[in-house]
């Protein structure tokens, strides 16, 4: 009862014991619409951090790849204003609202949406050498959606690569709003009241060799913005449960190059003095965060101080052991990258301690 005790107050004594208001994704402020275009960079991927609350995203040092990248939104064209072609869809003009399909356009790519009942849905996409179909839709978003709400859905697709080959996957989608916080944009702005969503598609591919693909995809919302400022895609291939491949990169949405935020007044409407709560004293403004999560040899730790502090680090093990504490010295307000290295320690979960002028901040990682 004891090590159960100690391992209860480490994780309830935590910054992350406020009660602050939802900021939540809503349709009329985030879905997508038809003659928008956003500008994306392809920039160096980064781990996307950990999940929950007062959560501190530091991408404020990540380079530019690609400049080049652009995604517009559109209505799809009526042939003949009777049906509507979207891919290996056919829609009678009459069964549908005219909000209710989307073309959005990117990298030579064009990927067709229903947007009902508070469901974005993909019907399909296609390119020059690809087309596909998902049948059902595959779910993209949902609204309302707010912090650790959590969706999932099966479904299905057929298509075929370079006009002639086809194909067919089944696998699953889910959907959670897994963390919130601020963020540092490689633009250097600092952005508050963050909602980061997360989505993994698991894709299985029929044929001989069992092959599936996970893909992992965050985004990160602000509010009072439409689309999402920062976005991270990460996929790993494994073929017979062997690893055969993987990916990743991530994008940075320069919220000045919005083209359509003058005309969003939904957004432009809310007070820039909205607030999503007000954190408990004694740490009013912290934020953090630490990765990666499980950890192999070093932990990452990103904090934001509010006020200068004395700050040590400690890890315990489950039993409430010290195994390792780091006196990091006097911090000054403001951010700060720390190390924490870790010693040969056996698999399994550990406790993370940030002490700032011994208020302690506990999550727990796990040790591979």
């Amino acid at each position: 009862m004891k090590k159960k005790t100690f391992i209860l107050l480490m994780l309830l004594i935590s910054i992350s014991s406020l009660v602050p208001a939802q900021f939540v994704l809503k349709k009329e402020l985030n879905g997508p619409r038809p003659g928008d275009e956003i500008v994306k960079q392809q920039v160096r991927y980064k781990d996307p951090g950990r999940s929950g609350e007062n959560v501190l995203w530091d991408f404020g040092k990540l380079s530019s790849i690609n400049d080049g990248y652009t995604l517009v939104y559109s209505v799809p064209y009526a042939v003949g204003d009777t049906v509507y072609i979207m891919g290996l869809d056919t829609i009678p003009v009459s069964s549908v609202a005219d909000s209710e399909l989307i073309i959005g356009t990117e990298h030579y790519t064009m990927y067709y949406y229903l947007l009902s009942d508070n469901r974005l849905r993909t019907m399909g996409h296609e390119n020059p050498t690809n087309l596909l179909k998902y049948a059902p839709p595959l779910l993209s978003a949902v609204y309302p959606l707010a912090y650790q709400e959590n969706h999932r859905e099966n479904y299905a697709s057929h298509g075929t690569y370079s006009s002639d080959q086809p194909f067919s996957t089944a696998g699953n989608i889910e959907i959670q709003a897994d963390a919130r916080g601020m963020m540092i944009l490689p633009s250097n702005d600092t952005l508050k009241q963050v909602l980061r969503v997360k989505s993994v598609q698991i894709i299985r591919e029929s044929g001989y060799l069992q092959t599936q693909t996970v893909l992992e995809n965050y985004k990160w919302y602000v509010h009072g913005y439409r689309y999402p400022v920062f976005e991270t895609v990460k996929t790993r291939v494994t073929t017979d449960s062997v690893e055969t491949g993987h990916f990743e990169t991530a994008f940075f949405y320069p919220p000045q190059d919005y083209y359509y935020l003058e005309d969003d007044e939904a957004n432009l409407a809310l007070p820039d003095n909205d607030t999503i709560g007000r954190p408990a004293d004694p740490w009013e403004g912290l934020n953090y965060n630490f990765y990666p999560n499980p950890v192999t040899t070093t932990v990452n730790i990103e904090l934001y101080l509010p006020r200068e502090a004395r700050v040590k680090v400690q890890l315990r093990d489950q039993t409430g052991f010290l195994r390792r504490s780091e006196n990091k010295g006097v911090l000054s307000h403001g951010l700060h990258h720390l190390q924490l290295a870790l010693p040969v320690l056996t698999t399994g979960n550990y406790v993370l301690t940030i002490l700032l002028d011994d208020y302690p901040i506990s999550e727990i990682i796990m040790k591979r």
